[in-house]
């Protein structure tokens, strides 16, 4: 089903500045990723009722970024040869997960922006590249020009 928006209905998007997203991405190791798509969960769900992104595997996801980042600074001095390495190869794998829910929620959010103004004005190279940056960025320059985000 799709929302009941009136057309006089403003969706809002949070306006936030590029450099400081990408530099909270850096500075919690990616954490901050989660957190971007959740702190916008409402937005996101005005766009599309239906749960277009899963946001329950963000919160997974974050938990297992702080577990990583943990591990990464203590596991050596709890763990043996085999737990480390155990562990070493489920971070690997739960990265590569992580990787795909970060570039499928990506997508998907620039499919609903996209029918939101009504034209393509995405590129994908550059969301392959730069992600929620790139979003972020894009999402900044329709508010600024008053879009209807």
């Amino acid at each position: 089903m799709e929302p009941e928006i009136e057309k006089n209905e403003m969706i809002y998007m949070k306006k936030t500045n590029v450099f400081f997203v990408v530099f909270l991405s850096v500075l919690t190791l990616g954490i901050y990723i989660g957190y971007w798509f959740l702190s916008r969960k409402k937005d996101i769900i005005r766009l599309r009722e239906q749960n277009y992104i899963p946001f329950k595997w963000w919160w997974v996801f974050i938990i297992f970024l702080v577990v990583s980042f943990i591990y990464q600074f203590l596991g050596a001095a709890f763990l043996t040869d085999l737990g480390l390495n155990f562990f070493d190869s489920l971070d690997t794998i739960c990265s590569f997960f992580y990787l795909g829910l970060l570039y499928y929620s990506t997508f998907r959010l620039k499919e609903l922006l996209e029918e939101e103004v009504e034209e393509e004005i995405f590129s994908p190279v550059l969301l392959v590249l730069f992600h929620i940056w790139y979003l972020q960025y894009k999402i900044n320059r329709i508010v600024d020009a008053g879009g209807n985000l």
